[in-house]
């Protein structure tokens, strides 16, 4: 099948490069051409472990167009993968003192826009399916997107061309695997407005040769609140795991693995297990942001209780608390200033989006630190020797890092243990008080 993708970033390159994997001729067009030219140079800059080399396999069915009307002629599926952007603020990475705001809309619709007039040139009869993959908070798809293919096009909806939302599930570093590997496939789609069943199903056919997962068909409503709650509730236990930890370490005789690693084989009423183990902040360049959006929708919406704001809130203090703990065992006559031992959101990455560590940082620096980064992606450079290491981030290479004799190394995660730091090393398993 032919298919296209207009935005070829982060999310769509990967997910185009899988799908020619999986014998699909791509069409693709990204408005940021300077990257487009260096990706059809043969360069992958995205981290993800055998992109480059899945790219070069399958270079032959995947094509670089001019512009969007190229896509669109060629291709029976066009998906949109464009940023939904929040201000760099506004990512997690610092305190965001209350502001909430909606997502950066402004790409996306002017993306559709694109695509609906150059569907509106097209007059061979071939019915194609627009599919929005890009992540909106819930009534986005009604409220903007279809206004902005509806007043371009003449044809009415469920005629020639239908439009779905079909956000993807998918990690950064591990995009491929997530896209071709789904836990469920969601297929938002809109009969109220005229549409008909072609386009949900066209795109269930689609994934049906690709995916084994459920494809699961549904509103597009539907489809945004899905999509915006899976992320959010992934931060909701996050939390939760954070706060049993500093409850346990007010409590000599609990420890937080024990009692989270219990929970966790509560796999009926509690879903599963995943995100379920204290350490560092919520974290990465979708979660953060994604409540912090709903925190805005739920203001909006006037709701008694702003759960969002209040997970994002616990974030923040949460990374103050280990800041101050940081401090407590820097001691009141050390000098030098400590170091975040972890500055990605997580191990295998070389993405800052949400980094709970700096987060981290800011409230050490607000403590009158200069806080110190050590990290395999970002900051490779091994330190100058400090009194207290913070572990930020579970990457294997701290397990045999050097740590100098007298310093104390607070590990959040329950990550390390004794036979991984040095004997007079003193090793503060956060919220944990067995070996």
């Amino acid at each position: 099948m032919k298919i296209g993708f207009v935005g070829i970033g982060k999310l769509g390159f990967p997910c185009a490069v899988a799908a020619a994997s999986q014998g699909h001729e791509v069409l693709m067009y990204d408005a940021n051409r300077a990257w487009s030219d260096e990706l059809n140079c043969g360069g992958v800059r995205l981290y993800e472990p055998g992109l480059q080399e899945l790219f070069d396999e399958n270079r032959g069915k995947l094509r670089f167009c001019d512009d969007v009307q190229a896509v669109v002629e060629g291709a029976e599926i066009i998906f949109i993968a464009v940023q939904t952007p929040h201000p760099p603020e506004l990512d997690g990475s610092t305190p965001h003192n209350g502001a909430r705001k909606d997502f950066d809309y402004s790409y996306l619709v002017s993306s559709c826009a694109e695509v609906a007039d150059a569907m509106n040139r097209v007059e061979d009869g071939t019915y194609r399916v627009v599919s929005v993959i890009s992540t909106v908070l819930p009534g986005t798809m009604r409220r903007l997107v279809f206004p902005a293919f509806e007043a371009r096009i003449a044809r009415a909806i469920g005629t020639t061309w239908g439009l779905c939302y079909n956000p993807f599930f998918i990690a950064m570093g591990t995009t491929v695997e997530d896209y071709l590997h789904p836990e469920f496939t969601l297929i938002g789609q809109s009969l109220d407005v005229g549409d008909s069943d072609r386009a949900g199903h066209a795109l269930a056919a689609f994934y049906e040769g690709m995916q084994t997962s459920p494809k699961l068909r549904m509103t597009w409503d539907e489809a945004e609140m899905v999509k915006m709650g899976y992320n959010t509730f992934i931060g909701m236990k996050i939390v939760f795991a954070n706060t049993i930890m500093q409850l346990c370490e007010a409590t000599p005789g609990a420890d937080c693995s024990v009692v989270m690693g219990t929970l966790k084989q509560a796999t009926d009423r509690l879903i599963s297990g995943r995100y379920l183990s204290p350490g560092m902040g919520d974290g990465g360049g979708c979660h953060p942001r994604d409540n912090l959006a709903l925190a805005y929708r739920s203001d909006e919406l006037g709701l008694d209780y702003n759960l969002f704001a209040f997970i994002m809130e616990v974030r923040e203090r949460q990374a103050s608390w280990l800041a101050v703990m940081v401090d407590r065992y820097m001691g009141d006559d050390e000098e030098g200033d400590p170091v975040i031992m972890g500055v990605t959101y997580k191990p295998g990455t070389d993405l800052v989006a949400g980094s709970p560590s700096l987060l981290v940082g800011h409230y050490l620096e607000k403590l009158n630190y200069i806080p110190i980064y050590h990290d395999p992606e970002t900051h490779p450079d091994k330190p100058e020797d400090s009194s207290v290491y913070l572990i930020g981030t579970k990457w294997p290479e701290f397990k045999s890092f050097p740590y100098p004799s007298g310093s104390t190394v607070i590990d959040p995660w329950g990550f390390l243990s004794k036979v991984d730091v040095p004997s007079d090393v003193e090793l503060v398993r956060v919220g944990r008080h067995n070996p």
